[in-house]
């Protein structure tokens, strides 16, 4: 696992995304991200790709819900988007 201040991070992006090789993303020395290419899903555990997928679905849900958006309006507003998306 490669790790890279958020600097380093933004400035190579691109070479990263390439690689297979996580990296652990720090700002003054602590972890504010983790990048996992999931171009090869079977690189990692299922149990771990399960639990991330949980823990963001539940950051997702715990956001939406402090700024008081609903479900139905979130689809509908995605709903619309992809009509107008079409039509370009």
């Amino acid at each position: 696992m490669k790790i890279a201040t958020i600097r380093e991070f933004r400035d190579k992006a691109t070479s990263y995304f390439k690689e297979e090789e996580p990296v652990l993303v720090t700002r003054h020395g602590k972890v504010t991200g983790l990048y996992l290419p999931m171009e090869h899903p079977d690189n990692f555990p299922f149990e771990l790709r399960k639990e991330i997928l949980v823990r963001l679905g539940e950051y997702i849900s715990r956001s939406l819900e402090k700024k008081g958006i609903e479900e139905e309006k979130l689809l509908a507003g995605f709903e619309s988007f992809k009509k107008t998306r079409r039509r370009r």
